[in-house]
């Protein structure tokens, strides 16, 4: 954007809001958000408190609509809804939204994504994508995690985006967990704690709102909150060991936000069945037990855990009367943007027949409001044209290889010497042929591997008549990344016996049903910084420092009487 312009909206959100009043921090005005804030009609207040998802790359009359009427506190982009296409264009997008808010005369919109790296990154091309939460988990180091934070904040800054719904402070510790897995740094509560946390401040001086998330804890469900509602069974005690422990640690950190899981936690509330997004109770451990002063968001409204029993708009009234301040409608199946009318429709009702206490209500747009204040954004939430240039830079992209060496697990491995792959010793290669584009990142690191493609979906004689072509003797690399959704994938490699190598570029759980292998690499991801990694090991072995940060049914912690690459 250029000079002028960037010149031209700061100036208008300023005349907009406090023309004549002195500036809040010489304290002549008192509190900023709170004199804001008592400005604010109730329709107003109602469209503080959301934040909601639209289709498209750019301003459209239906977006320009809902930011005119509805006058939301954020939006939130997903590549799959189209708001994600290049990073000039998001930037524009951005700042187009950001100059209807001030030609409206509103507040500069939070601009929120799910930028968690390894399997959740809504930006994947031309900015740095990290390995993810169970990589840094592997490596141990809180330098490398606070690194990762900064990186990505300060890239999702330069385009405008001031929330990052990250990172997953949830702790893994059922092996069936069929949507965290990865998304978290591992099964020891004391390791998750202590790697969120070193992502607060990190995050808080480049200017991007960190999200705790998914409170009160989402790691031991074996239900997707997608789908369907979840329930933790756990005793109390057990949630305040493993999954309250990292939030707390967290909240003593200052993070300044925490989004609430849709998930049923009996214990909390003496067998009270409601999500925890629902659950007053959830709430008062929040602020009460834990002293949280920051921003409660709630996951998105439209998921089937919620939505299978309520509308969105009753939703968001139940969310609001609980305790949440920001209440986020996501692009989930079956729900438009649309929608979002009718959940501010739905909370202005509510407030007006003292459903809602206006005072709930004033409590949770102040605290988004103050969320915009100490991001800075109330002067200034414009991308940051003239540092474009350096997202992606060969600088960032570094410290992402370098965490996905450092991650780099070998399981286990019974072959002496590792079965490196060279000129003189060119390795098979076993790859799904719909992941094609990841073998090419491999090879350009491994040249002397031969890869062979075969469908996710090949039928099991198939895949006996491929077996039946390898060399009997020689180690054959193959790929391991979800073996437990894939069976006749699962049974190949066990047909291989002690000459699989198995590549996992997913949840390590899977490695469990293929114990004859005769080893096990992990890589936690699938991103490019990962797949580099792996290609290298297998060209040129190095000792191996990841350790795996779960356990994995049947098989030791590694260096517990296992072979290691010399």
């Amino acid at each position: 954007m250029k000079r002028a312009a960037k010149v031209f909206l700061a100036a208008a959100f300023s005349v907009v809001f406090f023309a004549g009043a002195a500036n809040a921090q010489d304290g002549a005005s008192g509190d900023r958000a709170r004199d804001i804030l008592r400005k604010m009609s109730l329709e107003e207040k109602a469209g503080q408190v959301l934040t909601g998802f639209f289709r498209g790359g750019e301003m459209s009359p239906s977006l320009r609509a809902i930011l005119k009427t509805v006058r939301p506190g954020g939006v939130i982009l997903y590549a799959s809804t189209g708001n994600i296409s290049g990073l000039e264009q998001v930037a524009g997008l951005v700042s187009s939204i950001q100059e209807a808010a001030a030609t409206d005369g509103t507040l500069p919109l939070l601009v929120a994504v799910d930028q968690e790296g390894g399997r959740v990154n809504r930006l994947t091309k031309g900015v740095t994508v990290f390995p993810g939460n169970m990589a840094l988990g592997a490596t141990g180091d809180e330098k490398l995690a606070a690194k990762a934070a900064r990186i990505t904040s300060r890239e999702l800054r330069t385009l405008g985006i001031t929330a990052n719904f990250a990172p997953v402070a949830d702790v893994q510790s059922n092996p069936a967990n069929p949507v965290i897995g990865t998304r978290s740094f591992g099964a020891d509560p004391v390791l998750v704690a202590r790697l969120a946390s070193a992502m607060i401040a990190p995050m808080a001086e480049e200017g991007v709102l960190c999200t705790a998330k998914h409170f009160p804890g989402h790691g031991d469900t074996a239900l997707d909150s997608h789908f369907a509602l979840p329930a933790d069974n756990h005793p109390r005690e057990f949630l305040d060991r493993v999954n309250l422990a990292p939030f707390r640690a967290m909240v003593q950190k200052g993070v300044p936000a925490v989004m609430t899981a849709h998930v049923s936690m009996p214990a909390l509330d003496d067998g009270n069945p409601l999500p925890a997004t629902l659950l007053p109770k959830a709430y008062s451990v929040l602020r009460e037990e834990m002293n949280f002063r920051g921003l409660a968001v709630t996951d998105s409204l439209g998921m089937k855990a919620l939505s299978l029993y309520w509308s969105v708009g009753e939703a968001a009234v139940r969310a609001l009367q609980a305790g949440a301040d920001m209440l986020v409608l996501g692009a989930d199946p079956g729900h438009e943007p649309a929608e979002i009318a009718l959940v501010h429709n739905a909370i202005v009702e509510a407030a007006r027949t003292d459903r809602i206490p206006r005072g709930r209500l004033d409590e949770a747009a102040g605290r988004v409001i103050r969320a915009k204040e100490n991001l800075g954004l109330l002067d200034d939430a414009l991308p940051r044209a003239e540092m474009m240039k350096e997202l992606g830079s060969a600088e960032n992209l570094a410290v992402a290889d370098e965490i996905a060496r450092r991650a780099l697990t070998v399981a286990w491995s019974r072959l002496e010497p590792f079965p490196a792959a060279s000129p003189e010793k060119p390795r098979v290669l076993l790859w799904p042929l719909e992941k094609a584009d990841q073998a090419w990142i491999i090879l350009k690191s491994c040249p002397s591997l031969k890869p062979q493609f075969v469908p996710l979906s090949a039928h099991p004689e198939d895949l006996e008549g491929i077996a039946a072509g390898l060399d009997g003797e020689e180690p054959v690399f193959v790929w391991a990344g979800d073996l437990a959704h894939f069976p006749s994938w699962r049974d190949f490699a066990r047909s291989l016996g002690g000459r699989a190598v198995l590549l996992g570029t997913g949840s390590p759980y899977g490695l469990s049903l293929c114990p004859e292998a005769g080893a096990a690499i992990l890589t936690y991801s699938e991103v490019g910084a990962s797949l580099k990694a792996l290609g290298q090991f297998m060209a040129h072995p190095w000792p191996p420092t990841g350790r795996l940060p779960v356990e994995i049914p049947g098989v030791q912690p590694q260096g517990a009487g296992l072979s290691r690459v010399p």
